[in-house]
C-alpha cells in the first residue's frame, strides 16, 4: 500500500513515518505535503492508494482537498488526521469523501487498524469501510469487541515501549502519566520516578517560563500542538538537548485531558553537524581566501557566522571583529536601513542580485554589486544566506580602487 502523508506540520509527518516504519511492512511511504494545494498536485502525480490527510493547514484545508481529490482520483482512499474527538468533525470528514476519520491523540491505537482495512481496490466510491467504529459492525457481540480492544491496548504499549524516540503522555498540571523505556533511558529515571516528578523537575531552568507559556496556549484551545527544542535534565545532572512536540488530547466538550509529548535526543546529532560544519568551514576558508571576491555568511537572526579574508580587508576589520557580530554593529545604522530590504528579501528564499550605493561606518560611501543566496535548514525554510560583494565605486582621480 503507497500512502501520502498530509500534514502542515513536519513533526506530525515525521511521527506517522516512525509509526509505519515500526509496525508494517506492507506499507511504503510515496510522498509528503505540506498543504491542500500541494496534496492535490502530489496525488495526481504519484497517485497512492491511501492519503492521510490533516485538516487544519494554511491555504486550502484538508477538507476542501479531500472533495477536489475524491473528484480527481477516485480509486485514492482518503484518511483524515484531526486533533478533535467530536462526532460532527467526523460526520464532516466523511461527508467530504474520506473513508476513516483518526483522532491525532489515537494515532498510536487507531491508524494501523485503519490503514489494514482498506486495500488499493477498496471503497473506490468512497464509502466508509466497515471497523471497529463504523455502523456495520454495530452489532458485534461484547466478547469481540474486548477482544478488539485489549488487541489495540496491546499494539500501542508494544509501539509506545518501542519507540525509538522518547514518548509520554502529561497531564494538564505538567505531572507525568506514563514515560516509554526511551525516554527513561535519555533522562536516567525509572518509569515509577518520572511518575512522581513534574515538568519543572526536568526542564532546563531557562527554557521553563517558554514551556509554562505554550502549554498554557494549548489549555486555553489557541493552539493544538507545537514544535520546540528543549533542554532538560538528567538524573545525574547532564543536560539533554531535544528536539520536542507536543499534541494536545482533548475530551469531546474540547477540554485538554492530556498531552502527548515526543522528545528526540539531538546532541549526537548535533555534535555531527558541528564537526561537518567545521569541516566545511575550513574547506571554504581555505578555497576562498585565494579568491579576489569579498564573501560572507549571514544568519537568520542578522549576524555574521564567517567571512573571508577579502571581506575583512574590505570592511577594514580584523576577521574576529566582524564574526559573531550583529550586521547593524558592523555596517552602521545608515548601511542597514538602506540594505535590509534586501537581507528580508533573501531570507524568503529567493536569490538576489542588485547594485546600490551604501554609506558604510569606517569606510564611507561606496558602490556595490552584490550576489546574494539563501540557505537552507534541515526543514528547507531559509535560515540565513551567503553574498559575494564587489565594490564597483569609481576611483578617485589618481587614486585606487580599494580591495574587492
Amino acid at each position: 500500500m503507497r500512502v501520502l502523508i498530509v500534514d502542515d506540520d513536519e513533526s506530525v509527518r515525521r511521527g506517522v513515518r516512525t509509526l509505519l516504519s515500526l509496525t508494517t511492512d506492507d506499507v511504503s511511504i510515496c510522498g509528503e505535503a505540506a498543504d491542500g494545494t500541494e496534496a492535490i498536485a502530489k496525488t495526481v502525480e504519484v497517485k497512492p492508494d491511501v492519503v492521510l490527510m490533516d485538516v487544519r493547514m494554511p491555504g486550502m484545508n484538508g477538507l476542501e482537498a479531500t472533495r477536489d481529490i475524491r473528484r480527481l482520483a477516485p480509486k485514492t482512499q482518503i484518511i483524515v488526521l484531526s486533533n478533535y474527538e467530536i462526532p460532527q468533525a467526523r460526520q464532516e470528514a466523511l461527508n467530504a469523501g474520506a473513508v476513516d476519520y483518526v483522532a491525532k491523540s489515537e494515532i498510536w491505537t487507531r491508524l494501523m487498524p485503519s490503514l489494514r482495512r482498506l486495500s488499493p481496490e477498496a471503497a473506490p466510491n468512497g464509502d466508509t469501510p466497515t471497523g471497529p467504529d463504523s455502523p456495520g459492525e454495530s452489532g458485534d457481540k461484547p466478547r469481540d469487541l474486548k477482544a478488539r480492544l485489549r488487541e489495540s491496548e496491546e499494539r500501542f504499549r508494544a509501539t509506545f515501549e518501542q519507540s525509538a524516540v522518547g514518548m509520554a503522555h502529561v497531564a494538564n498540571d505538567g505531572r507525568w502519566l506514563r514515560a516509554n523505556r526511551k525516554l527513561c533511558e535519555m533522562l536516567g529515571y525509572t518509569q515509577a520516578e518520572m511518575q512522581s516528578l513534574t515538568l519543572q523537575d526536568v526542564v532546563y531552568s531557562k527554557d521553563v517560563l517558554a514551556e509554562f507559556e505554550q502549554a498554557r496556549k494549548l489549555s486555553s484551545g489557541k493552539i493544538e500542538h507545537y514544535s520546540t527544542e528543549q533542554r532538560y535534565i538528567r538524573k545525574d545532572g547532564g543536560i539533554v538537548p531535544v528536539r520536542l512536540t507536543v499534541n494536545a488530547v482533548r475530551n469531546p466538550n474540547g477540554k485538554l485531558k492530556f498531552c502527548v509529548r515526543v522528545l528526540e535526543d539531538v546532541s549526537v546529532a548535533r555534535q555531527k553537524a558541528m564537526h561537518a560544519l567545521d569541516v566545511a568551514n575550513g574547506y571554504m576558508a581555505l578555497l576562498t581566501n585565494r579568491m579576489s571576491a569579498a564573501l560572507t555568511r549571514c544568519s537568520r537572526d542578522l549576524r555574521y557566522l564567517w567571512v573571508n579574508e577579502n571581506y575583512a580587508k574590505w570592511m577594514e576589520r580584523p576577521v574576529e571583529k566582524i564574526v559573531g557580530q550583529r550586521i547593524l554593529d558592523v555596517f552602521g545604522l545608515e548601511a542597514f536601513r538602506t540594505l535590509r530590504p534586501r537581507f528580508e528579501h533573501v531570507l524568503r528564499g529567493q536569490d538576489i542580485m542588485y547594485k546600490e550605493k551604501v554609506t558604510y561606518s569606517g569606510i564611507g560611501l561606496r558602490h556595490i554589486s552584490a550576489v546574494y543566496a539563501p540557505t537552507k535548514d534541515w526543514l528547507g525554510r531559509a535560515d540565513g544566506w551567503i553574498a559575494m560583494v564587489e565594490d564597483i565605486t569609481a576611483p578617485k582621480k589618481g587614486g585606487q580602487l580599494r580591495p574587492e
